[in-house]
């Protein structure tokens, strides 16, 4: 029998449910100096991402949201690759602004989320927690976010 995925977004985060709960030492902002300059977005697009997924709208698409992404972060003073709940939960409120619950999820969260997966996933990444189901589990307005993902499966 499949198992089912639970609908909370803090039954679907590892160890940390919190950024306060991460050691600092494992923070994402404690690898600034290493990611400057790199453009992480753009070889997640490149090496993992369209190589499955050739259709140019999806591309162009993506490379949109990376783009409201990288611009946001820089606006925050963080690396794109470096967020924090509250960066994610801040991009989602200028999102919504102009947009609704399910274009911000299928057109841009859905898209971002997958970078983090990604990132966690590889080795020569330090990431150790996922911000955006920690901030769909602490603020109100990923939460929104989140419950457009879950209403859709």
């Amino acid at each position: 029998m499949p198992r089912e995925l639970s609908d909370a977004p803090g039954d679907r985060l590892g160890v940390y449910k919190q950024l306060e709960e991460v050691p600092p030492r494992y923070r994402l902002r404690q690898h600034a100096d290493v990611y400057r300059g790199e453009d992480v977005w753009e070889t997640f697009l490149q090496d993992h991402l369209f190589p499955h997924f050739p259709k140019d709208r999806y591309r162009q698409d993506t490379r949109r949201a990376g783009q409201l992404w990288k611009s946001h972060m820089t606006d925050r003073g963080r690396h794109h690759a470096l967020a924090t709940p509250e960066d994610v939960d801040k991009w989602c409120q200028s999102l919504l602004e102009k947009r609704n619950v399910r274009t911000v999820y299928n057109h841009y969260w859905v898209r971002l989320e997958r970078f983090y997966d990604w990132m966690l996933t590889r080795t020569d990444h330090p990431h150790v927690y996922h911000p955006f189901p920690m901030a769909a589990a602490e603020y109100e307005t990923a939460g929104k976010i989140w419950e457009a993902k879950v209403a859709q499966r």
